[in-house]
């Protein structure tokens, strides 16, 4: 096996990793929606508002 050959294999391999470990996190937030409820909660309330954001709840009480 002379170099190229390698060469693709390993960037063949590592682009296989890339895509199913996209493909797991696809799951995994599918599977964090569905555990909210189908909600979706907006990344920059979360760091504004903590985890009251996804509660739904901005302010104190």
């Amino acid at each position: 096996m002379d170099h190229t050959t390698g060469a693709i294999l390993v960037f063949g391999a590592i682009a296989i990793l890339a895509v199913v470990m996209f493909l797991l996190e696809q799951r995994a937030a599918a599977k964090r929606k569905e555990a909210r409820g189908g909600r979706e909660i907006d990344v920059a309330n979360l760091i504004a508002f903590g985890s009251a954001a996804g509660e739904g709840e901005k302010t104190h009480k």
